[in-house]
C-alpha cells in the first residue's frame, strides 16, 4: 500500500520563516507572510512500496522496491504572488539533505517522480540505504521579491513513507461481533495510500442500532498486515463525535483477503466497549 497519512484541512496555515544557516524551528502564524495559500495533499498522490529482506529484523532489512511514484500538484487556493520571486518544492530523506525537485514562478506547479533514482537524487543516499519507515517529506517554499524565504507548515506538506505492497481494494461481506449484520461493503485506496472503507466501524452505527447512518473510516496497513490505530474523517464519521467504531488495529491477510479490525465503542450501553469487525474479500 502507499502509505502516506497526510489529508489537511485548508485552515490558516502557520509558516516557517527561515535563512540559510537556520533550524527552521521559528514559526510565524497566519497566510500573511507569505500571501498566499496553496493546497497540496488533495490532489497528490504517490507510491514507494516494495519487499523487506527475508530473515532479517525490518529495520536492517534492505528493501527491494516495485513501486516507486510521485504525482504532486500545488494548487493555489488563496491570495496572489504578486510579491513572490519563486516557489519551490524541497525533498528531504529522513530530514536529510534538502534538494530542490521543483520550481515555478506560478501555480498550479506540478512535481512528478517515476524512478528511485529520481527519489535519491541529491540526498546522497543510494538505494541500498532505504529501509521500512523511511519518510520523504515533500515541503513548498516561497521566496518573496524582497528576499525573504517562508515555508508552509500544513497545507504546503505531503510525505511518502517507505512501506510494504498491499492491495485492499474490492468489494467485502462485513460482520461483526456485536450483531448478526451481513453486509456488503467497498474498500478504496485514498490518494495519500490509506484505505476507505464505507463502513469502518463493522456496521455498529447502521446495522447494529436503530440509526441508519454509514460510519465510514480509513485505516493504514504495515509490513505484517498490522492496521494502524484509526484515521477517522472527524467530518463525517462517529468515531470523533461519539467514540461509536474506532478503529484501533488489526490485521490483512493478503492471500485469504481477509481484514480483521478492532473497534471501540463508548456510546452505545448495549454493546461491548470493543469488538471485531470482520472483512471478507469477494
Amino acid at each position: 500500500m502507499k502509505n502516506i497519512k497526510n489529508i489537511l484541512v485548508l485552515l490558516a496555515i502557520t509558516l516557517s520563516v527561515f535563512n540559510c544557516t537556520d533550524d527552521y524551528d521559528e514559526s510565524i502564524e497566519g497566510s500573511g507572510e507569505a500571501g498566499f495559500l496553496v493546497d497540496v495533499s488533495t490532489q497528490s498522490s504517490g507510491a514507494l512500496l516494495g519487499s523487506p529482506e527475508s530473515g532479517v529484523d525490518l529495520a536492517d532489512a534492505a528493501v527491494t522496491l516495485a513501486e516507486t511514484a510521485l504525482d504532486l500538484n500545488v494548487i493555489l487556493t488563496e491570495g496572489d504572488l504578486s510579491s513572490v520571486s519563486s516557489v519551490e518544492v524541497t525533498k528531504q530523506i529522513n530530514n536529510g539533505t534538502t534538494v530542490v525537485v521543483g520550481q515555478s514562478t506560478t501555480l498550479p506547479l506540478n512535481v512528478t517522480l517515476n524512478t528511485i533514482a529520481e527519489f535519491l537524487e541529491g540526498s546522497g543516499l543510494t538505494e541500498a540505504d532505504l529501509r521500512i519507515g523511511d519518510v520523504v517529506k515533500f515541503v513548498v517554499q516561497v521566496t518573496k521579491t524582497d528576499g525573504q524565504v517562508y515555508q508552509f507548515n500544513s497545507t504546503g506538506r505531503f510525505n511518502l513513507t517507505i512501506n510494504c505492497s498491499y492491495d485492499l481494494a474490492g468489494t467485502y461481506v462485513m460482520t461483526n461481533a456485536v450483531c448478526a449484520s451481513s453486509e456488503i461493503v467497498e474498500i478504496t485506496q485514498n490518494s495519500d495510500g490509506s484505505w476507505a472503507v464505507t463502513h469502518g466501524d463493522g456496521g455498529l452505527l447502521d446495522f447494529c442500532s436503530t440509526n441508519d447512518i454509514t460510519n465510514p473510516g480509513t485505516f493504514d496497513v504495515g509490513c505484517g498486515g498490522v492496521v494502524s490505530a484509526d484515521n477517522y474523517d472527524g467530518g463525517t464519521a462517529y468515531c470523533t463525535s461519539n467514540g461509536i467504531g474506532c478503529i484501533t488495529g488489526g490485521s490483512w491477510d493478503q492471500a485469504s483477503g481477509v481484514l480483521l479490525l478492532n473497534n471501540t465503542n463508548t456510546f452505545f450501553t448495549w454493546a461491548a466497549s470493543s469488538y471485531i469487525s470482520t472483512y471478507v474479500r469477494q
